[in-house]
């Protein structure tokens, strides 16, 4: 992997926050990258590269819970409020007046969370393989109460062990949506109490009600085979999204940020282009 060159900003409620801010330093257009559940920001490396060989700045985070990131043994630390105020305060420190918002999976339910309770924070909004709800499989947990019961109790008792450091993701391309050696690997770098946590609060997640409030240009990136937010769910929150558009990558799945790095940045820069954030 490579070297590893980032800042730490301490957060509003003192949560030491990694980031990496990676491009020319001009204080202009810049993208912003928020990973996925049990990621951290070295996901995002392939793109990365590809945005600042192309003249664009970045800033990838990590966010509360992963990678180089703070942690917590209580549920209320993970709540979206916490994590989208922690990219806020990033963006605040930097001092970029002018940016695009990019999440993937859980990255992309804070970056809605975040643009519905900040409105206009950014000037577009990318949303990859992601969801206004938590994943089909997860809704018996959610409508049954004991089940939820259960699913509190464990995580109070599970140690808080982890692999310190960020996940190689090299090891990991051309894996499918559910592929149990990058699962485990997630889990033991997040530690299995934190990743229980912030499921936890995934769980009650539901943010059909924002969507309206969402006003920026809005592209929504899906992965044609992705199982895990299927292309239904891309569908849905294109209808509730005012002035968004639809991008589908072929022969992709969930976890295409790593699998289909160019497909995806391509994209990206194809709908940057359209909003005039970036010249052609």
């Amino acid at each position: 992997m490579q070297k590893r060159n980032g800042s730490y900003l301490k957060s509003f409620d003192g949560t030491k926050i990694y980031y990496e801010v990676r491009g020319d330093g001009k204080r202009k257009n810049c993208l912003v990258l928020l990973h996925g559940l049990g990621g951290d920001l070295t996901a995002w490396d392939k793109e990365v590269e590809y945005f600042n060989s192309e003249g664009l700045s970045t800033i990838a985070i990590d966010l509360r819970g992963h990678g180089l990131s703070g942690r917590s043994k209580k549920s209320e630390f993970y709540k979206f409020t916490n994590f989208a105020r922690d990219v806020v305060e990033v963006m605040k420190k930097e001092g970029f007046k002018k940016y695009s918002l990019i999440g993937r999976c859980f990255g992309g339910m804070v970056s809605l969370f975040l643009e519905a309770k900040y409105p206009k924070s950014s000037n577009n909004l990318i949303l990859v393989d992601t969801s206004y709800k938590p994943p089909r499989f997860v809704e018996p947990v959610v409508r049954n109460p004991y089940l939820f019961k259960i699913f509190r109790l464990i995580t109070k008792i599970v140690p808080d062990l982890r692999l310190k450091g960020h996940v190689n993701f090299d090891n990991f391309i051309g894996t499918n949506d559910i592929d149990l050696r990058r699962i485990i690997s997630d889990v033991l770098h997040v530690s299995l109490k934190s990743y229980l946590l912030i499921s936890e609060n995934l769980v009650g997640y539901n943010a059909i009600d924002l969507l309206d409030k969402i006003s920026v240009p809005t592209l929504v990136i899906e992965g044609k085979e992705d199982t895990i937010f299927p292309p239904e769910i891309a569908e849905k929150l294109k209808e509730r999204i005012e002035n968004s558009e639809i991008g589908y990558i072929d022969k992709a799945n969930h976890i295409l940020v790593i699998n289909n790095p160019l497909d995806l940045a391509r994209e990206i820069e194809r709908f940057l282009i359209k909003q005039k954030f970036i010249s052609n």
